[in-house]
C-alpha cells in the first residue's frame, strides 16, 4: 500500500514538474526576440496590425492576437479537463478562423471600393470641368462619394496637405489598394494629366467602361450563385454529420482521436476537405 502511495505521489510531482517545465520553456520561447515562435508571432502581429491600419479599425493588431491566443489556450485546457474529443474540432477555426475573417473584411472593403469608382471618376470630370485643377477637384470629390471610398480619397488629401505631391499620394493609394481596376483608373489619371489630355471624357469613358465591367460580373456571380450554394453545403455535411452521430453514440467516433489509425484518417480527410474547398472556389471563381 506504501509503494502504491509513493507511486502515485511520484507520478503528481513529475506531472507538476513537466507541466512547470513546458511553462517556464514556453516563457523563455516567447519572451527572447530571437527565438523562432517570437519571430513568426511578431511577423503575425505586424501582418494583423497592416490589415488593421488598412481597415481603419479602432484596435490593434497586437490586442487581436493576444485575444486570439487567449481563445486558443482556453479551448486547449477545456478540451483537456472535459476530455470533449469534438471541441477539438474547434481548435482549427480558433486559429485560422480571425486571420480568414480579417481576409475576408479586406476582400469586402476592395469589393466596395471597386463598385464605388465608377461613381468617383464622373464626380472627379464633373469637378473636373468646373475647375482645372485635379487636386481641388479631388478634395471636393472626397464630400460626395460614400464610404469606404471617401476614406482612402481623405488619407490621399490628408498625403497632400502634409507635403507629399499629387503624384505620389495617387500612386500611394493604388498601392495601397492593391486593386487592378482602382490601380488602372488612378495609372489614366495620372497618363491624362501628364500628357495634357481631355482628362474629363476620358474619365467618363474610363466610368462607362467600369459601369460595362460590372454589369457582366453581375451576370458571372447570378450564374455561379448556385454552385458557390452547393459548395458551401458539401462543406458543411461532414461536421454535420460528425455532430449527429457524436449525439447518437458518444463512443462511436473515440477511434479517430485515440488510436493511431485514427489520427491519420482523421488527419488525410481533413487535408482531403481543404483541398476541395480550394478547388471549390477556384472552379467558381471567374476572372473577367
Amino acid at each position: 500500500m506504501g509503494a502504491t502511495a509513493s507511486t502515485y505521489l511520484m507520478g503528481y510531482v513529475g506531472a507538476a514538474l513537466l507541466v512547470l517545465g513546458s511553462t517556464v520553456a514556453g516563457f523563455m520561447l516567447f519572451t527572447d526576440p530571437k527565438s523562432l515562435p517570437r519571430k513568426y508571432w511578431s511577423q503575425y502581429e505586424a501582418a494583423l496590425e497592416a490589415e488593421v491600419r488598412f481597415q481603419l479599425w479602432k484596435t490593434t493588431g497586437a490586442y487581436i492576437a493576444r485575444v486570439q491566443l487567449a481563445v486558443v489556450l482556453a479551448l486547449i485546457v477545456t478540451c483537456v479537463f472535459m476530455g470533449e474529443p469534438l471541441l477539438w474540432l474547434a481548435l482549427p477555426v480558433a486559429i485560422a478562423g480571425p486571420w480568414f475573417h480579417i481576409q475576408r473584411e479586406h476582400a469586402r472593403r476592395i469589393e466596395a471600393i471597386e463598385i464605388l469608382l465608377d461613381s468617383w471618376l464622373l464626380l472627379l470630370a464633373n469637378a473636373l470641368k468646373a475647375s482645372p485643377s485635379l487636386g481641388e477637384s479631388i478634395s471636393n470629390s472626397a464630400k460626395l462619394i460614400r464610404p469606404p471610398f471617401s476614406e482612402e480619397v481623405d488619407l490621399v488629401i490628408k498625403e497632400m496637405k502634409l507635403g507629399t505631391p499629387l503624384d505620389a499620394a495617387i500612386l500611394n493609394m493604388s498601392a495601397r489598394l492593391k486593386s487592378r481596376v482602382v490601380s488602372s483608373s488612378l495609372a489614366t489619371i495620372l497618363v491624362g494629366r501628364q500628357t495634357g489630355g481631355d482628362l474629363p471624357h476620358i474619365l467618363e469613358q474610363s466610368a462607362s467602361t467600369l459601369r460595362e465591367m460590372q454589369r457582366l460580373e453581375g451576370v458571372v456571380r447570378t450564374k455561379t450563385a448556385e454552385g458557390r450554394m452547393q459548395a458551401f453545403v458539401l462543406g458543411a455535411i461532414p461536421f454535420i454529420l460528425l455532430a449527429v452521430l457524436h449525439q447518437m453514440d458518444p463512443t462511436y467516433l473515440v477511434p479517430l482521436f485515440e488510436t493511431t489509425t485514427g489520427n491519420v484518417v482523421l488527419i488525410i480527410a481533413v487535408m482531403l476537405w481543404f483541398s476541395a474547398i480550394i478547388m471549390a472556389r477556384r472552379i467558381l471563381t471567374v476572372d473577367i
